[in-house]
């Protein structure tokens, strides 16, 4: 009965340790690349870029719970999102291109969005912090620190059940049941079978 008591405090003691999944809110960041397009535009009997789909449009990136989202819209040609959970960002960096400056991750593949005009140095810089902040809580290191948990979680209840199994053996021994004969597994691949 004792034992009983210690395992309910131990798993109590577990669950208030725990620490409390962050809990982030959507945010919505307009991220239309105006000087690109508008050079594109200016310039298109040189390259025709402009036809390519995902070209123009407006840009937005979507910051969910667990994904970012990349949405552009080219109507009434196309339409792509992109969605990506924040483990699967990559490196998230503020590029910078002369004076213009942009947001590289796994989002955007092969070039990084160049917010507005190209100078809104903060917007990018907040957009950065914000996805790598993100990627800490949902994306390797959250999984690595979920994951640690949920090693002590099995180590305490190994324990816990290592002094279950020596309470019962006293009650058995006290009740003057005999030990059943078990047969203890002789090597690693006899226990799994």
């Amino acid at each position: 009965a004792v034992n009983a008591v210690n395992a309910v405090n131990a798993v109590n003691a577990i669950n208030a340790t725990k620490v409390p999944k962050a809990q982030f809110e959507r945010l919505e960041y307009d991220v239309t690349d105006k000087c690109c397009q508008s050079f594109l535009a200016l310039t298109c009997p040189l390259h025709f870029a402009p036809l390519i789909p995902g070209m123009m449009g407006k840009k937005t990136m979507i910051l969910e719970e667990e994904e970012a989202v990349l949405n552009i819209n080219c109507k009434p040609w196309c339409t792509i999102n992109t969605r990506r959970p924040y483990g699967e960002l990559g490196s998230v960096d503020q590029h910078n291109c002369l004076c213009c400056t942009g947001v590289s991750s796994g989002l955007s593949a092969t070039m990084p969005i160049y917010v507005g005009w190209g100078c809104e140095h903060d917007r990018v810089a907040e957009i950065v912090a914000e996805l790598k902040k993100r990627m800490k809580a949902r994306g390797d290191t959250g999984q690595l620190a979920k994951t640690e948990e949920a090693l002590e979680e099995i180590r305490s209840l190994r324990d816990e059940l290592s002094s279950l199994k020596v309470d019962m053996q006293l009650v058995l021994r006290a009740l003057n049941v005999p030990q059943p004969n078990v047969p203890q597994p002789n090597s690693m691949e006899d226990r799994f079978v």
